[in-house]
């Protein structure tokens, strides 16, 4: 039995040599890409504040940001340093925390005729690792539900005759706690849903799922809404945790008419769009799962071809610039009233102008947005 020869030494050499080299040019490219984009807006500092400020957001208490309220800046580095800190090694497992102690000490108790420092720095490195590791293989476990919540997804713009669709939604983080779907029905009906579940992550992105799967299953079966939405108010209540809602909006449309029949559980009113004025359908009933029985009702609204029928979540009106201040309806609403184009072009001007506002500031919700716009003359 043969084996072969090594290669020689020049060879091998040569090789590590052009990876090397193909490494080093790939990482001053990206760091030149990334240092062009963030100097030409003179971006550096806010996206450290930014940093910053996530770090503090999700390690400190809100009685902690209250405390630090009543400070001088002196102060407020200090313990927000401390309790950030503190927060941090609190967090890691027990055999961690011993690891990172003894990492600390290393560094402090080390002369020249030991290498305390080194080994204190591997241990410190070896604690950075493992709770990267840990991080990696969640975030893995979190792309593939992400890919699973993705596959699920209705077309952005579903074909209706007479209507002109376009859904749209995004998460603030791996997993999305929104919901928006299409129904496509019988006899020329078709339906459209926004839901948005309290809280967000994992839990919400669950519940989100089994709500959808819920609403398909039942949705061909009952045809009265305010039945079908007390039906799947029950099932919410009664799977759900008590601490878990969910809004709701479920609209019908159909092919022939320009009337969208609808039932509202605790979400944002509808929006109306006529020409350059708007008006707000009723408030609905309760949120789904917040009681057992609920008697829902069903409101219609009747549309004009150019009429729009626009749903909304929380994280469209409220999302936030870096100074704090919020989207607000009042921006959205004269965004579409100010829009001339169809439905895509009116709801990709109204996620331009909402990147836009926040420029560096974080996704602090998931923000999705329906317009369903008459296009066909009514019956």
């Amino acid at each position: 039995m043969s084996s072969a020869a090594p290669e020689p030494r020049d060879t091998v050499w040569s090789r590590l040599k052009q990876d090397w080299e193909s490494f080093t040019a790939t990482v001053r490219s990206e760091w030149k890409e990334l240092t062009d984009r963030l100097n030409s807006s003179g971006r550096w500092n806010s996206a450290l504040v930014r940093e910053s400020n996530e770090v503090t957001d999700f390690y400190l208490t809100a009685a902690q940001h209250e405390r630090l309220k009543t400070m001088r800046q002196f102060e407020q580095v200090l313990y927000k340093t401390g309790w950030v800190f503190r927060a941090m090694f609190e967090r890691l497992r027990p055999e961690r925390r011993l690891l990172a102690l003894a990492g600390i000490f290393l560094q402090f108790f080390n002369d020249q005729n030991n290498n305390n420092s080194l080994i204190g720095s591997l241990f410190l490195v070896l604690v950075i690792m493992l709770e990267l590791k840990d991080k990696l293989m969640a975030h893995d476990e979190l792309a593939a539900g992400r890919k699973i919540q993705q596959s699920l997804m209705p077309p952005r713009m579903p074909s209706v005759p007479g209507w002109e669709l376009w859904l749209f939604t995004r998460s603030a983080n791996e997993v999305c706690g929104d919901l928006i779907d299409f129904i496509p029905g019988t006899e020329g009906r078709s339906a459209v849903v926004m839901a948005d579940v309290s809280g967000k992550g994992l839990h919400a992105a669950l519940i989100t799922t089994k709500l959808q799967a819920t609403i398909r299953a039942l949705a061909g079966e009952i045809g009265s809404l305010p039945v079908l939405i007390a039906r799947i108010n029950t099932i919410v209540h009664r799977d759900s945790p008590s601490h878990i809602f969910a809004s709701l909006v479920y609209a019908e449309i159909t092919e022939q008419h320009g009337t969208v029949r609808y039932v509202n559980a605790g979400h944002y009113p509808a929006l109306i769009i006529r020409g350059t004025g708007h008006e707000e359908c009723p408030k609905g009933e309760p949120a789904l799962g917040l009681a057992r029985s609920v008697p829902y009702t069903e409101q219609s609204i009747g549309l004009q071809p150019g009429d729009a029928f626009v749903l909304y979540s929380d994280g469209l009106t409220e999302a936030k610039n870096a100074q704090g201040d919020f989207f607000g309806k009042e921006r959205l609403v004269s965004l579409l009233t100010a829009s001339a184009g169809n439905a895509e072009q009116t709801g990709n001007g109204v996620l331009r102008e909402v990147e836009r506002f926040c420029g560096m500031a974080a996704a602090t919700d998931d923000l999705s947005l329906i317009i369903l716009r008459r296009t066909g003359a009514s019956v």
